[in-house]
């Protein structure tokens, strides 16, 4: 049986990111791959579990005992640059002038990024700047299209002018020309040319007397127009005297027009560029920019300013190019930043219901258990899709570690469903798993604190009250009477730095069932906590296994209580 998943089916162009909270668990990284995996079977071909932040120890373990691939790290899912570029051709350099403008006429678009053979972004290429280089009106010895002076090579002008080469030398070096049209007397028109002889370039038809005059002055270029025969012993001549013979079907003002886009589209003159964008740009930071800039085509450059794409101003009007699956949270400010940007077509949690609204339906699966691994299995179970051994192992690692080992008073029965199923299809006895996870190195024994406290760190807001509740496991608490100090110092940084009113760090004894509480923050919250404390900071939670179902709603009722008055 399939599960209907027309709730994640969005089309073959965009993303789905299925994503725990931030710093994150074996449960959220386990039932984030998982649900991957499941909605892919279903259907969802471009679909990608996320790790927020570092890949923990303990979950880097389970990885790599049941031969799975971790899923690639994110510290965010804004979307970028890079998400949304548009391909446009390239006008490459050695392309000239005419076929670029072809080019740009193909594409349909107002301007085109023109590079070089190794792909660096030389400028932008428009009709309108193009046109404005070409015109140099009053410069009538320049390179504008009323001057004489061109920048290009004999066979850029052979293929421009459709032409045959009756003779020709170096032929591929570029050099500068300077045009002339033989519409004088032979005797005028040798008055009329000047002696760079070398640079000459004389159009010309059915008129012998020009072209003996040609071979005489050793002129660099004679093209011939209209197909017109030219005598077999000037050709000869112009063989000995180092003279280049084009011959073309075009008549004589086709070829003086087209020979100014003879010119390789690199010595062009490209205006200076305005705005330019990176593959790494947020795009919310460079919206605005994009839409008040003048032109519809901005290119991307990477570090190297090789070409990468253009962001069109059409494409920041488009809807995101990802949709988001969370999975073991719901709260916005427990997510990924950029998740905000991103519709949220899909939930899998078991804790409280802490959302903001969406603006269309979407698929939500909740329940009250242990872990959201045992709702991803049971998930499987019931579409009727087969778990390997790798992945029920994987699932069973989230079950066991966000139970303790079904200990914890989370723990429901179909939590204990679940890993009954999952030891079966793993091979794997969850009391072994849970001891081979407890024999990696502790938080507290090898980490900075730091890590310690952002490890498996929630933020929650009630009311006028933002607090954070960090957790970790250890099988020793005297390591959290020896990092005391060092803990409390970064904890109050952290108060500080993120506005909150208080910070509690749960040490948790999974074997002895038994936890410690290093809370630091608003006296008024830590005088009301209903806990003994057994030194500055520092109370004792006997039979406390969970955050969720413990500590956090005894929290609550403080910061409720305390609203109230």
């Amino acid at each position: 049986m399939k599960t209907d998943v027309s709730q994640t089916k969005t089309g073959e162009n965009c993303r789905i990111l299925v994503s725990g909270h931030r710093n994150p668990d074996i449960d959220s990284l386990a039932s984030a791959t998982a649900l991957a995996e499941l909605r892919r079977r279903q259907g969802c071909n471009n679909i990608t579990a996320l790790c927020p932040g570092v890949l923990p120890d303990r979950a880097a373990y389970l990885f790599k005992r049941f031969h799975l691939t971790p899923p690639p790290s994110r510290n965010d899912v804004y979307t970028r640059v890079r998400d949304v570029l548009t391909t446009v051709p390239a006008i490459r350099s050695g392309c000239t002038l005419f076929d670029a403008v072809g080019q740009l006429r193909d594409s349909g678009l107002a301007r085109l990024p023109v590079t070089d053979r190794d792909g660096r972004f030389l400028g932008m290429l428009s009709g309108l700047a193009l046109l404005s280089h070409l015109l140099s009106v009053g410069n009538d010895a320049g390179s504008g299209l009323t001057g004489r002076r061109i920048h290009t090579s004999i066979r850029l002008i052979r293929q421009v002018l459709e032409a045959e080469i009756l003779n020709g030398a170096d032929l591929d070096t570029p050099q500068e020309f300077e045009v002339y049209v033989a519409a004088m007397s032979p005797e005028g028109f040798e008055e009329h040319l000047p002696g760079n002889n070398h640079e000459l370039a004389v159009i010309v038809g059915d008129r012998p007397e020009i072209h003996l005059r040609a071979l005489a002055r050793r002129l660099r270029l004679l093209i011939v127009t209209g197909n017109r025969p030219v005598d077999p012993l000037i050709a000869q001549g112009a063989k000995e005297a180092g003279v280049s013979i084009l011959l073309t079907g075009l008549d004589s003002a086709t070829v003086i027009r087209r020979l100014k886009f003879s010119v390789p589209v690199e010595f062009s003159d490209f205006p200076p560029l305005q705005l330019e964008l990176t593959p790494d740009d947020r795009l919310r930071d460079i919206r605005n920019r994009v839409l008040n800039h003048p032109e519809d085509v901005i290119p991307v450059l990477d570090g190297d300013r090789r070409f990468a794409g253009a962001v069109l101003k059409s494409t920041l009007n488009a809807p995101p190019p990802f949709r988001m699956i969370l999975v073991d949270h719901n709260e916005i400010d427990q997510s990924l930043p950029g998740v905000e940007e991103i519709p949220i077509i899909e939930v899998v949690d078991h804790h409280r219901i802490g959302m903001m609204p969406t603006a269309t339906p979407i698929k939500f699966t909740g329940d009250v258990v242990g872990s959201t691994c045992t709702l991803v299995a049971a998930m499987y179970r019931a579409s009727g899709e087969s778990l390997n051994p790798e992945m029920a192992g994987l699932l069973l690692g989230g079950i066991i570690s966000d139970t303790l080992l079904l200990k914890s008073p989370t723990t429901a029965d179909l939590d204990r469903r679940m890993c009954e199923w999952l030891e079966k299809l793993s091979g794997v006895s969850a009391a072994d798993l849970m001891s081979d996870l407890m024999r990696i190195d502790s938080a507290l024994a090898v980490k900075p604190a730091a890590e310690v406290i952002s490890g498996d760190r929630k933020d929650y807001v009630d009311g006028k009250y933002r607090f954070a509740l960090a957790q970790v496991e250890e099988t020793n608490l005297e390591l959290l009477h020896q990092r005391h100090d060092e803990l409390g110092a970064e904890i109050r940084q952290r108060i500080a730095g993120d506005n909150l009113d208080f910070f509690g760090l749960l040490v948790t004894d999974a074997v002895r069932e038994n936890s410690e509480l290093l809370a630091i923050g608003s006296p008024e919250i830590i005088r009301n906590l209903p806990y003994e404390e057994i030194a500055p900071e520092l109370f004792a939670l006997p039979g406390v296994l969970s955050r969720k179902k413990q500590l956090l709603p005894q929290i609550l009722a403080v910061t409720a209580a305390l609203q109230q008055q």
